[in-house]
């Protein structure tokens, strides 16, 4: 037997949902009686990733002397819940069915108190007009309105009841309007059963539809499910006194009981039959009963989830029932698939899914709040472990979100509803994650089930990034290492060691050089210096270029442009030959002076070179080397970037390896 089986059995016999009262804890719910509002049942899921399946248990409030009845290995002691009336049950191959329907019959009966008739009477068999039938109130917070006491004429119950009596009678001269009397009269008990109760309150309520009335406002009266059946014919007025005036905008408070009444007449399509008009008078009812401060937080939760399950059932198109959907799934579902294709996503989107579902552990972290590079590393980190496991052929998504499962769906099972046409078959496709089937009338879910998230891996992974984070920034407060989490830390060091190596990286001075601006600096640099020379200068200069090109044709050399290029720098003395990198005399010596740590200025004075040429000329030769601007000029003097001092080493020393 599963728990699906024991909350089918309870929606089926007793017409009671599950209800999840705790968002954090996804696996956990609860069967509530909806006449005493009593728990019955505390139902408790748990995945467990180490044998890959479900594992389910139940605290059933039953008495702990059926431990010694059913002497069986799949009761104890409760897992949760304290106290003698609790009992545990494990479900799994061998738990027996029908001894846990008996068990919850046993529970439901010991949470839910009976309404009883007392009679008092002196003569056996007296007549009719001797007694009259009169409503007791009974103690407050019991289930129901009151019980039949039958008084005989010359009965001895105590006063009060007699005054009671009296007061009820002349209440009951009271005339009730024609329309009340003929609703009730067709209402018709069937087999009994809660969906005879909804069809009943439908007819009814067709039939009431147009009423009007005008009397005080109902006191306040707490049942689960209200329906007209349940009202007299006093707080039946006062209630549809209360629609009235909401009907043409006045929105006074009113018993929550009855304004869930009033959500179930629209659902059913009572005062507003087209669907769009059912969802817009449900946001009417929002925004101005809800958000004027009447009400509840968990009115507001139904109403949410009311309004989307009418428009899915109600056939409304996506696009225009998306303002209706559930917030929070909606957003559920996004993060859900930013997390499955994260290398498509930006750090912000994939930060802000893990919050989603990691919840406030991660958004308000310490390392979030007051870093900047909190957001991105931790975005880093879930981008990177998901492409490790895709190299490897694993998926890190399914692995901690399960896969798409199909799950029984029960729209508005939690209200008095009553369909009179039921849809035979559809698909409503929500997104690409989610959607909504119906065949035969019966509708399923298909979604990444919350139920089957792996949260302990997935916590676990945001945990250790939080804590190896915090030692790397040297930020916040340590947090506690838990051996369980070490799996984890080989991705988030990875991402550590990149931003590493990114920020050095980003540390070190960028020079852009462009080097088609190189021979325009030349030409420029080659006139400056003309002008600078003395006759007698360029004369020896002249000279020597003359016996230059002399010899080359001697030697059959083709005196090329770029030989022309170079001849000035030709004139010193020649360069290393054990140099791999093509340096010149000149450059070679000028890179022994700023190794040295001395000043370059009066040699290239001496030899009316430019400091801003012979810097551009040194990085363009070094450039395939090194790779980076490796001397900085600053007016008439040169500078050696330190990072590639070692590397100007090796290339004087001709090692370029």
């Amino acid at each position: 037997m599963r728990l699906s089986d024991l909350a089918a059995y309870a929606k089926e016999k007793y017409h009671i949902a599950e209800q999840y009262k705790w968002p954090e804890y996804p696996g956990y719910s609860v069967l509530v009686d909806p006449y005493s509002g009593k728990w019955a049942a505390l139902l408790m899921r748990r995945w467990d990733p180490e044998h890959g399946e479900e594992i389910e248990r139940c605290d059933l409030w039953c008495g702990k002397e059926v431990l010694d009845i059913y002497q069986v290995t799949y009761l104890s002691n409760p897992f949760r819940m304290h106290g003698e009336p609790w009992v545990g049950v494990r479900f799994d191959s061998s738990t027996d069915p029908d001894v846990v329907r008996q068990l919850f019959d046993k529970a439901m009966e010991a949470r839910r108190l009976q309404g009883f008739t007392i009679v008092f009477e002196n003569d056996p068999a007296p007549k009719a007009s001797q007694y009259q039938d009169t409503l007791i109130p009974i103690r407050k917070g019991s289930p129901r309105s009151g019980f039949l006491f039958t008084a005989g004429k010359n009965s001895s119950a105590p006063e009060d009841l007699h005054t009671f009596t009296k007061a009820s009678a002349l209440l009951q001269e009271e005339p009730i309007p024609k329309q009340i009397q003929e609703m009730r009269q067709m209402y018709r008990y069937g087999d009994g059963s809660f969906r005879q109760k909804c069809k009943n309150f439908y007819l009814q309520g067709k039939y009431m539809e147009d009423y009007e009335d005008e009397a005080p406002l109902p006191r306040d009266y707490r049942q689960y499910f209200l329906t007209y059946h349940d009202l007299n014919a006093r707080q039946l007025r006062g209630y549809f006194a209360w629609r009235t005036k909401i009907r043409k905008g006045s929105y006074e408070q009113i018993g929550e009981s009855f304004a869930y009444m009033y959500l179930y007449e629209l659902l059913n399509g009572i005062g507003a039959e087209p669907v769009e008009e059912r969802l817009r008078k449900l946001q009417e009812f929002e925004s101005k009963y809800l958000d004027a401060g009447f009400g509840s937080d968990g009115m507001r939760r139904y109403l949410h989830r009311w309004e989307m399950e009418l428009a899915i059932i109600g056939g409304m198109d996506v696009s225009v029932a998306s303002q209706y959907m559930d917030q929070e799934l909606m957003a559920r579902d996004e993060a859900l698939m930013v997390l499955h294709a994260p290398e498509d996503r930006n750090d912000d989107e994939l930060f802000q899914a893990l919050c989603t579902i990691g919840g406030n552990k991660i958004r308000n972290s310490t390392l979030v709040q007051k870093t900047e590079d909190g957001k991105r590393l931790f975005a880093a980190v879930w981008r990177y472990t998901s492409e490790f496991y895709q190299k490897n052929h694993k998926d890190l998504f399914t692995l901690c979100f399960g896969e798409l499962r199909e799950l029984p769906w029960h729209p508005l099972a939690n209200t008095v509803f009553w369909q009179q046409e039921p849809v035979i078959k559809a698909d409503y496709v929500l997104n690409e994650i989610h959607q909504f089937n119906c065949r035969n009338t019966n509708w399923t879910e298909l979604c990444y089930s919350s139920l089957l998230y792996d949260k302990t891996h997935f916590e676990g992974l945001m945990h250790e990034t939080d804590r190896r984070l915090r030692i790397y920034l040297n930020f916040g407060h340590p947090l506690k290492e838990f051996s369980d989490d070490a799996w984890a830390a080989p991705f988030i060091d990875a991402v550590i060691e990149e931003d590493r190596k990114a920020k050095a990286e980003a540390r070190r001075p960028k020079i852009e050089i462009h080097f088609d601006d190189l021979d325009r600096i030349r030409r420029d640099a080659s006139k400056t210096r003309d002008s600078l020379l003395t006759d007698e200068e360029k004369g020896v200069e002249t000279e020597a270029w003359v016996e230059k090109v002399e010899e080359a044709a001697e030697t059959g050399a083709e005196n090329t442009g770029e030989e022309t290029v170079g001849w000035k720098e030709e004139m010193l003395p020649a360069a290393d030959e054990n140099l791999s990198v093509p340096l010149s005399a000149s450059q070679t010596q000028v890179l022994k002076l700023l190794l040295q740590g001395s000043s370059v200025k009066d040699l290239l004075r001496s030899r009316h070179i430019m400091a801003e040429v012979c810097a551009d000329e040194l990085n363009e030769a070094l450039f395939e080397m090194i790779g980076d601007t490796a001397v900085t000029c600053d007016g008439e003097e040169l500078s050696l970037i330190e990072d590639y001092r070692e590397d100007m080493v090796r290339i004087l020393e001709g090692d370029t390896e």
